[in-house]
């Protein structure tokens, strides 16, 4: 998926369980979950993000690059590859907190990215990960069906990018197209849907976030997002999530998780002070939260972003 940046996206898991927890060398905790999918479709977010490999301040220099100090990184050793992007900034401070946007180049000391950062400070304080991939999230798995089950995930201009399961490829995916070893980024907030013939899981581990995530919401495109929270379901009225959206017009839904994959809830935004209500009987959403790790459709009038809030506090 190319994201906006500024402004993700598919899901729907049983419900994970956030197992463990310690410290890395970058002090982020860290910990593992397991989802279980049904057979048919069903649409997952991942609720952890790799190390960072980077940490501390940056200045910008430009539009699109910044300076680093103390980044011990080969020149291009976090460009793309392969056609897809492998490194990303994250900004984890400040009024830019949660703004992701993915490397195009470096040196030891300068990283270009692929947006425009002329809307942010002159310094900020900075992590720079490596991407989460299908290929991380399903390694050595043997509950997918090679040849027959997909990976699929929706890009911000409507379209679908998608992987058909080969566990014998270097990547876990081929192509469906010309059956070559192929991969997706899955970006902070993004989910994924699974078409399968069975039953299964799958477990995941990383970092857990810290730090609130920006999640783009685009008009005109199908928005499945994730809190990626791997140890709570936040509560609808405080997620923050109608922050940004239009009032008695953006809406929210969640999905049945038997594998067909139907929405079986909605709520409209109202503003305050009723915030989301009930479309039906226009009464204000009480005791309701969204599935830390399952899918939620956002349906927006305009390009907006939801700043997921961090599903950890050190």
């Amino acid at each position: 998926m190319k994201k906006n940046h500024l402004i993700a996206v598919l899901a729907l898991a049983a419900t994970p369980a956030f197992l463990h927890a310690q410290t890395t060398s970058y002090s982020e905790a860290v910990g593992y979950s397991t989802s279980t999918f049904p057979g048919g479709t069903s649409g997952h977010g991942v609720g952890f993000v790799k190390p960072a490999i980077f940490t501390g301040s940056a200045t910008k220099l430009s539009t699109s690059s910044i300076s680093v100090s103390g980044l011990t990184a080969a020149n291009n050793s976090l460009a793309p590859s392969g056609g897809l992007p492998t490194h990303y900034v994250e900004i984890i401070s400040g009024a830019n907190e949660g703004l992701n946007v993915d490397v195009v180049s470096n040196t030891g000391t300068t990283v270009v990215v692929d947006a425009d950062l002329s809307s942010i400070g002159s310094s900020e304080n900075i992590a720079i990960r490596p991407h989460v991939k299908a290929s991380d999230v399903f390694a050595g798995n043997s509950s997918l069906g090679d040849f027959n089950d997909t990976f699929i995930v929706y890009n911000s201009d409507g379209s679908t990018s998608s992987l058909l399961r080969d566990s014998t490829s270097a990547t876990g995916w081929v192509d469906p197209a010309t059956f070559s070893a192929a991969d997706l980024v899955i970006y902070p907030g993004q989910a994924f849907l699974l078409n399968t013939s069975g039953a299964g899981s799958f477990t995941f581990s990383g970092s857990v976030k810290a730090t609130a995530t920006l999640v783009p919401l685009y008009s005109g495109s199908v928005n499945l997002v994730t809190a990626a929270n791997p140890s709570s379901n936040p509560n609808i009225q405080s997620s923050g999530l109608g922050d940004n959206l239009s009032a008695f017009n953006d809406t929210v839904g969640t999905f049945s998780s038997d594998g067909s994959f139907v929405q079986n809830s909605n709520y409209l935004w109202a503003g305050d002070p009723d915030k989301f209500i009930d479309p039906n009987t226009f009464g204000t959403v009480t005791g309701v939260s969204l599935p830390g790790l399952e899918a939620i459709l956002v349906g927006v009038a305009a390009d907006t972003n939801w700043k997921a809030p961090a599903p950890y506090q050190p």
